[in-house]
C-alpha cells in the first residue's frame, strides 16, 4: 500500500467538543478539494470528530487509534455541507454508554 501524504496536519489534543470540529473547520480551508488533512486528536472525540467530517461531505480516508491518540486522514471534498451543527457532541461514559449533549 502506497503511503498517504498529507497536503496540512491539525493537531487537536486536549480540547474539548465541539472546539475539534471548530479547528477542522477552520484548517479545510487552507488545502485544496481532494488534498488530504492529516487530524490528531483525543480518543475520547474520535467518533464526533469522524461523524462531523463525513457529515460535511469529506471523506474519511483512514482512523488509527494508538493508545489514547487517534489519526485520521481526511480528504477534502469539492463541495462542503455547512448546514451541519458544530456543537452536537457525544460524550463517551466510562461503561460504554453515551450521552448527548446539544
Amino acid at each position: 500500500m502506497s503511503e498517504i501524504l498529507a497536503a496540512a496536519t491539525l493537531d487537536t489534543r486536549g480540547k474539548a467538543c465541539p472546539e475539534p470540529n471548530i479547528m477542522i473547520k477552520d484548517k479545510l480551508p487552507d488545502i485544496k478539494p481532494n488534498e488530504i488533512l492529516e487530524v490528531v486528536g483525543d480518543v475520547l472525540n474520535k467518533r464526533n470528530m469522524e461523524r462531523f467530517v463525513r457529515m460535511r461531505g469529506h471523506e474519511l480516508v483512514n482512523s488509527v487509534v494508538d493508545g489514547n491518540i487517534f489519526t485520521m486522514l481526511v480528504r477534502k471534498a469539492e463541495k462542503e455541507r455547512t448546514d451541519i451543527p458544530l456543537s452536537q457532541c457525544t460524550l463517551l461514559q466510562p461503561q460504554g454508554g453515551s450521552r448527548q449533549i446539544l
